[in-house]
Protein backbone atom coordinates (compact mmCIF):
# COMPACT_ATOMS: atom_id res chain seq x y z
CA UNK A 1 0.00 0.00 0.00
CA UNK A 2 1.48 3.38 -1.04
CA UNK A 3 2.01 5.99 1.68
CA UNK A 4 0.84 9.58 1.57
CA UNK A 5 4.46 10.76 1.28
CA UNK A 6 4.99 8.53 -1.75
CA UNK A 7 1.91 9.90 -3.49
CA UNK A 8 3.02 13.47 -2.70
CA UNK A 9 6.51 12.86 -4.11
CA UNK A 10 5.11 11.32 -7.27
CA UNK A 11 2.72 14.24 -7.69
CA UNK A 12 5.49 16.81 -7.25
CA UNK A 13 7.71 14.97 -9.72
CA UNK A 14 4.93 14.93 -12.31
CA UNK A 15 4.23 18.64 -11.68
CA UNK A 16 7.90 19.57 -12.08
CA UNK A 17 8.32 17.51 -15.25
CA UNK A 18 5.21 19.08 -16.82
CA UNK A 19 6.30 22.59 -15.86
CA UNK A 20 9.79 22.12 -17.31
CA UNK A 21 8.27 20.71 -20.51
CA UNK A 22 5.97 23.74 -20.90
CA UNK A 23 8.87 26.12 -20.19
CA UNK A 24 11.03 24.49 -22.87
CA UNK A 25 8.16 24.60 -25.38
CA UNK A 26 7.69 28.35 -24.72
CA UNK A 27 11.45 29.03 -25.10
CA UNK A 28 11.62 27.08 -28.37
CA UNK A 29 8.58 28.90 -29.71
CA UNK A 30 9.75 32.40 -28.83
CA UNK A 31 13.38 32.13 -29.98
CA UNK A 32 13.16 29.73 -32.92
CA UNK A 33 9.84 28.17 -33.88
CA UNK A 34 7.81 31.42 -34.10
CA UNK A 35 9.78 32.83 -37.04
CA UNK A 36 9.75 29.47 -38.82
CA UNK A 37 5.97 29.15 -38.39
CA UNK A 38 5.28 32.66 -39.72
CA UNK A 39 7.36 32.04 -42.84
CA UNK A 40 5.88 28.60 -43.42
CA UNK A 41 2.30 29.78 -43.05
CA UNK A 42 2.93 33.04 -44.92
CA UNK A 43 1.66 35.22 -42.09
CA UNK A 44 4.02 38.00 -42.82
CA UNK A 45 6.98 39.13 -40.71
CA UNK A 46 7.00 37.82 -37.11
CA UNK A 47 6.48 40.24 -34.21
CA UNK A 48 9.61 42.23 -33.39
CA UNK A 49 9.95 41.83 -29.63
CA UNK A 50 13.14 42.40 -27.75
CA UNK A 51 14.71 39.63 -25.72
CA UNK A 52 13.44 40.95 -22.36
CA UNK A 53 9.85 41.01 -23.61
CA UNK A 54 10.12 37.47 -24.86
CA UNK A 55 11.46 36.26 -21.52
CA UNK A 56 8.65 38.05 -19.69
CA UNK A 57 6.15 36.28 -21.95
CA UNK A 58 7.83 32.91 -21.31
CA UNK A 59 7.87 33.33 -17.54
CA UNK A 60 4.30 34.65 -17.48
CA UNK A 61 2.98 31.67 -19.48
CA UNK A 62 4.92 29.23 -17.31
CA UNK A 63 3.65 30.86 -14.13
CA UNK A 64 0.02 30.73 -15.24
CA UNK A 65 0.51 27.10 -16.27
CA UNK A 66 1.90 26.32 -12.82
CA UNK A 67 -1.10 27.96 -11.13
CA UNK A 68 -3.45 26.10 -13.49
CA UNK A 69 -1.87 22.79 -12.51
CA UNK A 70 -1.50 23.34 -8.76
CA UNK A 71 -5.20 23.70 -7.95
CA UNK A 72 -6.47 20.58 -9.83
CA UNK A 73 -3.35 18.69 -8.77
CA UNK A 74 -4.10 19.33 -5.10
CA UNK A 75 -7.70 18.30 -5.65
CA UNK A 76 -6.60 15.09 -7.39
CA UNK A 77 -4.17 14.25 -4.59
CA UNK A 78 -6.88 14.85 -2.02
CA UNK A 79 -9.27 12.61 -3.98
CA UNK A 80 -6.67 9.87 -4.32
CA UNK A 81 -5.90 10.02 -0.61
CA UNK A 82 -9.59 9.77 0.28
CA UNK A 83 -10.08 6.85 -2.09
CA UNK A 84 -7.05 5.14 -0.59
CA UNK A 85 -8.40 5.68 2.89
CA UNK A 86 -11.80 4.30 1.89
CA UNK A 87 -10.15 1.30 0.25
CA UNK A 88 -8.22 0.59 3.44
CA UNK A 89 -11.42 0.81 5.41
CA UNK A 90 -13.06 -1.62 2.98
CA UNK A 91 -10.21 -4.11 3.33
CA UNK A 92 -10.33 -3.81 7.12
CA UNK A 93 -14.10 -4.33 7.12
CA UNK A 94 -13.74 -7.36 4.89
CA UNK A 95 -11.04 -8.78 7.17
CA UNK A 96 -13.26 -8.22 10.21
CA UNK A 97 -16.19 -9.82 8.42
CA UNK A 98 -14.14 -12.87 7.50
CA UNK A 99 -12.80 -13.11 11.03
CA UNK A 100 -16.29 -12.91 12.53
CA UNK A 101 -17.53 -15.54 10.09
CA UNK A 102 -14.75 -17.93 11.11
CA UNK A 103 -14.27 -17.14 14.80
CA UNK A 104 -16.36 -17.04 17.92
CA UNK A 105 -17.38 -13.48 18.72
CA UNK A 106 -16.97 -13.95 22.48
CA UNK A 107 -13.67 -15.81 22.82
CA UNK A 108 -11.97 -15.13 19.49
CA UNK A 109 -11.36 -18.84 18.95
CA UNK A 110 -12.37 -20.68 15.79
CA UNK A 111 -16.08 -21.35 15.67
CA UNK A 112 -17.50 -24.81 15.09
CA UNK A 113 -17.93 -24.50 11.32
CA UNK A 114 -14.45 -23.11 10.64
CA UNK A 115 -12.81 -25.58 13.04
CA UNK A 116 -14.49 -28.53 11.32
CA UNK A 117 -13.40 -27.17 7.93
CA UNK A 118 -9.78 -27.00 9.10
CA UNK A 119 -10.05 -30.44 10.70
CA UNK A 120 -11.48 -31.91 7.50
CA UNK A 121 -8.55 -30.46 5.55
CA UNK A 122 -6.13 -32.17 7.93
CA UNK A 123 -7.84 -35.53 7.59
CA UNK A 124 -8.11 -35.47 3.79
CA UNK A 125 -5.91 -37.16 2.83
CA UNK A 126 -5.17 -38.84 6.16
CA UNK A 127 -1.39 -39.09 6.28
CA UNK A 128 -0.67 -38.20 9.90
CA UNK A 129 -2.27 -39.06 13.20
CA UNK A 130 -4.66 -36.44 14.59
CA UNK A 131 -5.99 -36.44 18.15
CA UNK A 132 -9.18 -34.55 18.98
CA UNK A 133 -9.85 -33.43 22.55
CA UNK A 134 -13.36 -32.23 23.46
CA UNK A 135 -13.36 -30.18 26.69
CA UNK A 136 -16.60 -29.67 28.61
CA UNK A 137 -16.59 -27.28 31.58
CA UNK A 138 -18.52 -28.95 34.42
CA UNK A 139 -21.26 -27.04 36.26
CA UNK A 140 -20.59 -23.87 34.30
CA UNK A 141 -24.24 -22.85 34.53
CA UNK A 142 -23.74 -22.24 38.25
CA UNK A 143 -21.58 -19.18 37.39
CA UNK A 144 -24.38 -17.67 35.31
CA UNK A 145 -26.92 -18.41 38.05
CA UNK A 146 -24.78 -16.99 40.86
CA UNK A 147 -23.03 -14.06 39.20
CA UNK A 148 -24.97 -13.34 36.01
CA UNK A 149 -24.36 -13.80 32.30
CA UNK A 150 -21.72 -11.07 32.19
CA UNK A 151 -19.59 -12.98 34.65
CA UNK A 152 -20.19 -16.15 32.64
CA UNK A 153 -18.98 -14.46 29.45
CA UNK A 154 -15.92 -13.22 31.30
CA UNK A 155 -15.22 -16.74 32.54
CA UNK A 156 -15.45 -18.14 29.02
CA UNK A 157 -13.01 -15.54 27.73
CA UNK A 158 -10.61 -16.35 30.54
CA UNK A 159 -10.90 -20.08 29.82
CA UNK A 160 -10.18 -19.49 26.13
CA UNK A 161 -7.13 -17.40 27.01
CA UNK A 162 -5.81 -20.07 29.38
CA UNK A 163 -6.32 -22.92 26.90
CA UNK A 164 -4.59 -20.87 24.24
CA UNK A 165 -1.56 -20.44 26.49
CA UNK A 166 -0.99 -24.17 26.89
CA UNK A 167 2.16 -25.23 25.11
CA UNK A 168 0.73 -27.85 22.81
CA UNK A 169 2.59 -30.71 21.19
CA UNK A 170 2.08 -31.34 17.50
CA UNK A 171 0.31 -28.76 15.38
CA UNK A 172 -2.62 -27.53 17.51
CA UNK A 173 -6.03 -26.18 16.49
CA UNK A 174 -8.22 -24.62 19.18
CA UNK A 175 -11.89 -23.79 18.84
CA UNK A 176 -15.14 -23.32 20.70
CA UNK A 177 -17.94 -25.69 19.77
CA UNK A 178 -20.59 -23.70 21.61
CA UNK A 179 -21.73 -23.03 25.16
CA UNK A 180 -19.07 -24.24 27.57
CA UNK A 181 -17.45 -26.73 25.18
CA UNK A 182 -14.01 -26.29 23.67
CA UNK A 183 -12.07 -28.50 21.27
CA UNK A 184 -8.37 -29.03 20.53
CA UNK A 185 -6.89 -30.92 17.57
CA UNK A 186 -3.29 -32.14 17.70
CA UNK A 187 -1.58 -33.50 14.57
CA UNK A 188 1.72 -35.30 14.45
CA UNK A 189 3.57 -38.40 15.62
CA UNK A 190 2.07 -38.43 19.12
CA UNK A 191 1.98 -41.37 21.49
CA UNK A 192 -1.06 -41.98 23.74
CA UNK A 193 1.09 -40.78 26.64
CA UNK A 194 1.80 -37.48 24.90
CA UNK A 195 -1.91 -36.97 24.24
CA UNK A 196 -2.87 -37.75 27.84
CA UNK A 197 -0.16 -35.38 29.13
CA UNK A 198 -1.60 -32.66 26.90
CA UNK A 199 -5.09 -33.34 28.25
CA UNK A 200 -3.82 -33.07 31.81
CA UNK A 201 -2.16 -29.73 31.01
CA UNK A 202 -5.48 -28.44 29.70
CA UNK A 203 -7.21 -29.78 32.79
CA UNK A 204 -4.82 -27.92 35.09
CA UNK A 205 -5.49 -24.66 33.24
CA UNK A 206 -9.23 -25.07 33.75
CA UNK A 207 -8.77 -25.87 37.48
CA UNK A 208 -6.97 -22.63 38.27
CA UNK A 209 -9.11 -20.34 40.50
CA UNK A 210 -11.18 -17.79 38.60
CA UNK A 211 -12.37 -14.44 39.98
CA UNK A 212 -16.08 -13.91 39.30
CA UNK A 213 -17.74 -10.88 40.79
CA UNK A 214 -16.83 -10.76 44.46
CA UNK A 215 -15.91 -14.44 44.72
CA UNK A 216 -13.46 -17.00 43.45
CA UNK A 217 -14.57 -20.21 41.80
CA UNK A 218 -12.71 -23.35 40.80
CA UNK A 219 -13.99 -25.24 37.79
CA UNK A 220 -13.47 -28.76 36.56
CA UNK A 221 -13.48 -30.11 33.01
CA UNK A 222 -14.30 -33.45 31.43
CA UNK A 223 -12.16 -34.28 28.41
CA UNK A 224 -12.93 -36.89 25.78
CA UNK A 225 -10.23 -37.98 23.35
CA UNK A 226 -10.46 -39.68 19.97
CA UNK A 227 -7.66 -40.35 17.52
CA UNK A 228 -7.71 -40.53 13.75
CA UNK A 229 -7.25 -42.99 12.11
CA UNK A 230 -7.57 -45.29 15.13
CA UNK A 231 -11.15 -44.32 15.99
CA UNK A 232 -12.40 -42.50 12.89
CA UNK A 233 -11.33 -41.37 9.42
CA UNK A 234 -13.48 -38.27 8.86
CA UNK A 235 -13.88 -35.02 10.80
CA UNK A 236 -17.53 -35.68 11.76
CA UNK A 237 -16.79 -39.22 12.85
CA UNK A 238 -13.80 -38.10 14.90
CA UNK A 239 -15.83 -35.42 16.68
CA UNK A 240 -18.61 -37.90 17.42
CA UNK A 241 -16.06 -40.38 18.83
CA UNK A 242 -14.53 -37.67 21.07
CA UNK A 243 -18.04 -36.70 22.28
CA UNK A 244 -18.76 -40.35 23.12
CA UNK A 245 -15.55 -40.57 25.11
CA UNK A 246 -16.43 -37.36 26.98
CA UNK A 247 -19.94 -38.62 27.83
CA UNK A 248 -18.49 -41.96 28.96
CA UNK A 249 -16.02 -40.15 31.21
CA UNK A 250 -18.81 -38.08 32.77
CA UNK A 251 -21.03 -41.11 33.40
CA UNK A 252 -18.14 -42.97 35.07
CA UNK A 253 -17.00 -40.01 37.14
CA UNK A 254 -13.71 -39.65 35.29
CA UNK A 255 -12.02 -36.45 34.17
CA UNK A 256 -10.18 -37.70 31.05
CA UNK A 257 -11.09 -40.62 28.85
CA UNK A 258 -9.67 -42.00 25.60
CA UNK A 259 -12.13 -43.54 23.17
CA UNK A 260 -11.95 -47.33 23.33
CA UNK A 261 -13.92 -48.50 20.30
CA UNK A 262 -11.67 -48.62 17.26
CA UNK A 263 -12.33 -49.06 13.59
CA UNK A 264 -13.07 -52.54 12.38
CA UNK A 265 -10.31 -54.61 10.90
CA UNK A 266 -11.70 -54.05 7.40
CA UNK A 267 -11.85 -50.28 7.94
CA UNK A 268 -8.27 -50.22 9.20
CA UNK A 269 -7.13 -52.23 6.18
CA UNK A 270 -8.93 -49.81 3.86
CA UNK A 271 -7.27 -46.91 5.63
CA UNK A 272 -3.84 -48.49 5.31
CA UNK A 273 -4.42 -49.05 1.60
CA UNK A 274 -5.44 -45.42 1.22
CA UNK A 275 -2.31 -44.21 2.99
CA UNK A 276 -0.13 -46.56 0.96
CA UNK A 277 -1.73 -45.35 -2.26
CA UNK A 278 -1.15 -41.73 -1.29
CA UNK A 279 2.52 -42.53 -0.69
CA UNK A 280 2.71 -44.36 -4.03
CA UNK A 281 1.47 -41.27 -5.82
CA UNK A 282 3.94 -39.05 -3.99
CA UNK A 283 6.86 -41.42 -4.71
CA UNK A 284 6.07 -41.78 -8.42
CA UNK A 285 5.10 -45.46 -8.24
CA UNK A 286 2.00 -44.86 -10.38
CA UNK A 287 3.27 -44.63 -13.94
CA UNK A 288 1.75 -44.36 -17.41
CA UNK A 289 1.50 -47.36 -19.70
CA UNK A 290 0.65 -46.85 -23.34
CA UNK A 291 -1.62 -48.85 -25.65
CA UNK A 292 -1.26 -48.18 -29.39
CA UNK A 293 -4.14 -46.83 -31.48
CA UNK A 294 -3.76 -47.75 -35.16
CA UNK A 295 -5.29 -46.73 -38.45
CA UNK A 296 -7.26 -49.74 -39.68
CA UNK A 297 -6.58 -48.85 -43.32
CA UNK A 298 -2.78 -49.19 -43.18
CA UNK A 299 -2.13 -50.44 -39.58
CA UNK A 300 0.05 -47.42 -38.81
CA UNK A 301 0.23 -46.40 -35.13
CA UNK A 302 -1.25 -42.91 -35.04
CA UNK A 303 -1.56 -42.45 -31.29
CA UNK A 304 -1.54 -44.04 -27.85
CA UNK A 305 -3.92 -44.13 -24.91
CA UNK A 306 -2.45 -43.39 -21.48
CA UNK A 307 -3.32 -46.04 -18.87
CA UNK A 308 -2.35 -45.95 -15.20
CA UNK A 309 -0.35 -48.77 -13.62
CA UNK A 310 0.98 -49.12 -10.08
CA UNK A 311 4.54 -50.40 -9.88
CA UNK A 312 4.42 -51.75 -6.34
CA UNK A 313 7.90 -52.36 -4.88
CA UNK A 314 6.77 -55.69 -3.38
CA UNK A 315 3.76 -56.87 -5.40
CA UNK A 316 5.05 -55.78 -8.79
CA UNK A 317 2.60 -54.42 -11.34
CA UNK A 318 -0.83 -53.78 -9.76
CA UNK A 319 -3.78 -53.76 -12.19
CA UNK A 320 -5.88 -50.57 -12.32
CA UNK A 321 -9.05 -52.26 -11.06
CA UNK A 322 -7.42 -52.57 -7.64
CA UNK A 323 -6.50 -48.93 -7.11
CA UNK A 324 -8.37 -46.64 -9.54
CA UNK A 325 -11.69 -46.78 -7.57
CA UNK A 326 -9.82 -45.93 -4.36
CA UNK A 327 -7.94 -43.12 -6.11
CA UNK A 328 -11.25 -41.54 -7.11
CA UNK A 329 -12.76 -42.06 -3.65
CA UNK A 330 -9.81 -40.25 -2.06
CA UNK A 331 -10.17 -37.35 -4.51
CA UNK A 332 -6.70 -37.96 -5.95
CA UNK A 333 -7.77 -38.49 -9.55
CA UNK A 334 -6.92 -34.92 -10.71
CA UNK A 335 -3.47 -35.16 -9.19
CA UNK A 336 -2.85 -38.60 -10.72
CA UNK A 337 -4.09 -37.45 -14.14
CA UNK A 338 -1.76 -34.44 -14.10
CA UNK A 339 1.14 -36.70 -13.11
CA UNK A 340 0.40 -39.17 -15.91
CA UNK A 341 0.06 -36.41 -18.51
CA UNK A 342 3.24 -34.73 -17.35
CA UNK A 343 5.19 -37.98 -17.65
CA UNK A 344 3.59 -38.92 -20.97
CA UNK A 345 4.36 -35.56 -22.59
CA UNK A 346 7.96 -35.94 -21.48
CA UNK A 347 8.15 -39.52 -22.82
CA UNK A 348 6.64 -38.52 -26.18
CA UNK A 349 9.73 -36.48 -27.03
CA UNK A 350 11.65 -39.71 -27.66
CA UNK A 351 9.07 -41.30 -29.97
CA UNK A 352 9.48 -41.21 -33.75
CA UNK A 353 6.73 -39.32 -35.53
CA UNK A 354 3.97 -37.09 -34.20
CA UNK A 355 1.40 -39.27 -32.45
CA UNK A 356 -1.49 -38.14 -30.31
CA UNK A 357 -1.89 -38.80 -26.58
CA UNK A 358 -5.33 -39.85 -25.34
CA UNK A 359 -6.14 -39.64 -21.64
CA UNK A 360 -9.34 -40.53 -19.82
CA UNK A 361 -10.79 -37.75 -17.65
CA UNK A 362 -13.16 -38.56 -14.79
CA UNK A 363 -16.09 -36.50 -13.56
CA UNK A 364 -14.25 -35.19 -10.49
CA UNK A 365 -11.59 -33.60 -12.71
CA UNK A 366 -13.75 -32.55 -15.64
CA UNK A 367 -16.03 -30.55 -13.33
CA UNK A 368 -13.07 -28.72 -11.76
CA UNK A 369 -13.08 -25.02 -12.64
CA UNK A 370 -9.27 -25.04 -12.93
CA UNK A 371 -9.19 -28.11 -15.20
CA UNK A 372 -8.56 -26.29 -18.48
CA UNK A 373 -5.98 -23.96 -16.92
CA UNK A 374 -4.01 -26.95 -15.63
CA UNK A 375 -4.12 -28.65 -19.02
CA UNK A 376 -2.93 -25.43 -20.67
CA UNK A 377 -0.06 -25.18 -18.17
CA UNK A 378 1.07 -28.73 -18.97
CA UNK A 379 0.96 -28.06 -22.71
CA UNK A 380 3.01 -24.91 -22.29
CA UNK A 381 5.53 -26.50 -19.94
CA UNK A 382 6.33 -29.27 -22.43
CA UNK A 383 5.75 -27.24 -25.62
CA UNK A 384 3.37 -30.05 -26.57
CA UNK A 385 1.03 -29.28 -29.50
CA UNK A 386 -2.55 -29.03 -28.30
CA UNK A 387 -3.87 -30.79 -31.40
CA UNK A 388 -1.96 -33.91 -30.37
CA UNK A 389 -3.78 -34.19 -27.06
CA UNK A 390 -7.08 -36.02 -26.86
CA UNK A 391 -9.36 -36.00 -23.82
CA UNK A 392 -11.60 -39.02 -23.41
CA UNK A 393 -14.84 -38.73 -21.46
CA UNK A 394 -17.53 -41.29 -20.78
CA UNK A 395 -21.26 -40.86 -21.21
CA UNK A 396 -21.93 -41.30 -17.49
CA UNK A 397 -19.55 -38.46 -16.67
CA UNK A 398 -21.53 -36.06 -18.81
CA UNK A 399 -24.90 -36.77 -17.24
CA UNK A 400 -24.12 -35.33 -13.82
CA UNK A 401 -23.29 -31.69 -14.57
CA UNK A 402 -23.54 -31.12 -18.26
CA UNK A 403 -23.32 -27.31 -18.05
CA UNK A 404 -19.88 -27.22 -16.41
CA UNK A 405 -18.62 -30.04 -18.61
CA UNK A 406 -19.79 -28.16 -21.69
CA UNK A 407 -17.94 -25.01 -20.65
CA UNK A 408 -14.71 -26.90 -20.03
CA UNK A 409 -14.97 -28.79 -23.31
CA UNK A 410 -15.54 -25.55 -25.20
CA UNK A 411 -12.39 -24.12 -23.63
CA UNK A 412 -10.45 -27.22 -24.61
CA UNK A 413 -11.61 -26.88 -28.20
CA UNK A 414 -10.58 -23.25 -28.16
CA UNK A 415 -7.08 -24.40 -27.19
CA UNK A 416 -7.04 -26.99 -30.00
CA UNK A 417 -7.43 -30.10 -27.83
CA UNK A 418 -9.57 -32.91 -29.29
CA UNK A 419 -12.41 -34.58 -27.36
CA UNK A 420 -13.63 -38.15 -27.75
CA UNK A 421 -16.67 -39.89 -26.27
CA UNK A 422 -15.53 -43.16 -24.68
CA UNK A 423 -17.61 -46.31 -24.21
CA UNK A 424 -20.21 -45.02 -26.64
CA UNK A 425 -23.54 -46.80 -26.37
CA UNK A 426 -23.10 -48.02 -22.80
CA UNK A 427 -24.58 -44.92 -21.12
CA UNK A 428 -28.04 -43.42 -21.02
CA UNK A 429 -27.94 -40.49 -23.39
CA UNK A 430 -25.15 -40.82 -25.93
CA UNK A 431 -27.14 -39.29 -28.80
CA UNK A 432 -28.17 -36.35 -26.62
CA UNK A 433 -24.56 -35.63 -25.79
CA UNK A 434 -23.50 -35.90 -29.42
CA UNK A 435 -26.06 -33.23 -30.26
CA UNK A 436 -25.15 -30.91 -27.38
CA UNK A 437 -21.38 -31.21 -27.26
CA UNK A 438 -18.60 -30.67 -29.76
CA UNK A 439 -17.24 -34.22 -29.97
CA UNK A 440 -14.44 -35.09 -32.41
CA UNK A 441 -14.37 -38.84 -32.02
CA UNK A 442 -16.50 -41.70 -30.67
CA UNK A 443 -15.10 -44.95 -29.32
CA UNK A 444 -17.18 -48.10 -29.75
CA UNK A 445 -17.16 -50.09 -26.53
CA UNK A 446 -15.76 -53.60 -26.72
CA UNK A 447 -19.03 -55.03 -25.37
CA UNK A 448 -20.56 -54.57 -28.85
CA UNK A 449 -18.17 -57.20 -30.18
CA UNK A 450 -19.36 -59.81 -27.70
CA UNK A 451 -22.81 -60.06 -29.29
CA UNK A 452 -23.82 -62.52 -32.00
CA UNK A 453 -22.14 -61.83 -35.29
CA UNK A 454 -25.26 -60.61 -37.15
CA UNK A 455 -26.34 -58.26 -34.38
CA UNK A 456 -22.73 -57.14 -33.96
CA UNK A 457 -22.43 -56.18 -37.60
CA UNK A 458 -25.72 -54.28 -37.62
CA UNK A 459 -25.03 -52.31 -34.45
CA UNK A 460 -21.44 -51.50 -35.29
CA UNK A 461 -22.31 -50.60 -38.88
CA UNK A 462 -24.98 -48.22 -37.57
CA UNK A 463 -22.59 -46.50 -35.14
CA UNK A 464 -19.88 -46.14 -37.78
CA UNK A 465 -22.32 -44.67 -40.29
CA UNK A 466 -23.64 -42.23 -37.69
CA UNK A 467 -20.14 -41.12 -36.72
CA UNK A 468 -19.06 -40.58 -40.31
CA UNK A 469 -22.25 -38.63 -41.11
CA UNK A 470 -21.51 -36.31 -38.16
CA UNK A 471 -17.92 -35.81 -39.31
CA UNK A 472 -16.46 -37.75 -36.38
CA UNK A 473 -13.67 -40.28 -36.34
CA UNK A 474 -14.67 -43.72 -35.07
CA UNK A 475 -12.47 -45.95 -32.90
CA UNK A 476 -13.17 -49.62 -32.14
CA UNK A 477 -11.87 -50.83 -28.78
CA UNK A 478 -11.00 -54.37 -27.72
CA UNK A 479 -9.93 -55.74 -31.11
CA UNK A 480 -8.21 -59.08 -30.59
CA UNK A 481 -8.78 -60.90 -33.88
CA UNK A 482 -7.56 -60.09 -37.36
CA UNK A 483 -10.91 -61.07 -38.84
CA UNK A 484 -12.70 -58.42 -36.74
CA UNK A 485 -10.16 -55.74 -37.70
CA UNK A 486 -10.62 -56.44 -41.40
CA UNK A 487 -14.41 -56.35 -41.17
CA UNK A 488 -14.34 -53.04 -39.26
CA UNK A 489 -12.02 -51.54 -41.89
CA UNK A 490 -14.42 -52.62 -44.63
CA UNK A 491 -17.32 -51.02 -42.76
CA UNK A 492 -15.51 -47.68 -42.67
CA UNK A 493 -14.16 -47.63 -39.09
CA UNK A 494 -11.17 -45.31 -38.94
CA UNK A 495 -9.13 -46.47 -35.97
CA UNK A 496 -8.67 -49.57 -33.84
CA UNK A 497 -7.30 -50.42 -30.44
CA UNK A 498 -6.78 -53.76 -28.73
CA UNK A 499 -4.40 -56.62 -27.98
CA UNK A 500 -4.15 -57.41 -31.69
CA UNK A 501 -2.13 -54.22 -32.17
CA UNK A 502 -0.39 -54.12 -28.83
CA UNK A 503 -0.96 -54.53 -25.11
CA UNK A 504 -0.44 -51.62 -22.67
CA UNK A 505 3.31 -51.18 -22.31
CA UNK A 506 5.82 -48.90 -20.57
CA UNK A 507 7.52 -46.03 -22.38
CA UNK A 508 10.70 -47.93 -23.33
CA UNK A 509 8.72 -50.85 -24.75
CA UNK A 510 6.53 -48.45 -26.72
CA UNK A 511 9.62 -46.81 -28.18
CA UNK A 512 10.93 -50.19 -29.37
CA UNK A 513 7.48 -51.00 -30.77
CA UNK A 514 7.28 -47.74 -32.73
CA UNK A 515 10.84 -48.05 -34.05
CA UNK A 516 10.18 -51.60 -35.23
CA UNK A 517 7.02 -50.48 -37.01
CA UNK A 518 8.96 -47.71 -38.74
CA UNK A 519 11.59 -50.24 -39.90
CA UNK A 520 8.89 -52.58 -41.15
CA UNK A 521 7.37 -49.74 -43.16
CA UNK A 522 10.72 -48.74 -44.68
CA UNK A 523 11.83 -52.32 -45.34
CA UNK A 524 8.67 -54.35 -45.94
Amino acid sequence: MRTKGYLLRQGLALFAATLVTLFLIAVIWEFWLEAQAFRLLDWGPPPDFDTASRWRFILTCTGFAAIAMIVPGCLCLRLIWRLRHRYRQLLAARARSNHLAQHDGLTGLMNRHYFMTRLHARLSPLLEQTALLVIDINAFQSINDAYGNTAGDYALRRMASRLNRVRAVGDPLLGRLGGDEFVVALTGALSPRDILDQAQSLQRQVQQPLVCGSGRVTLEATIGIAIAPLHATSADQLLAAAYDAMHDARSRGERIRLQESCLSQAQQEDLQRAQRLRQALDHGEIVPFYQPVVSLSNRETVGVEILARWQHPERGLVPPDEFIPLIETLGLMPEMTRHLLDTAMHDSRQWPGARFLAVNITASYLEDQSFTAQIAALLEAHAFPADRLEVEITENVLIERLDIVQQNLNRLHGMGVHVSLDDFGTGYSGLYHLARLDIDKIKIDRSFFDAEEIRQDNLVRLIIAMGRSLGMAVVAEGIEEERLAERLAQQGCHLGQGYLFGRPMPANALYDHLVSRVHETVNP
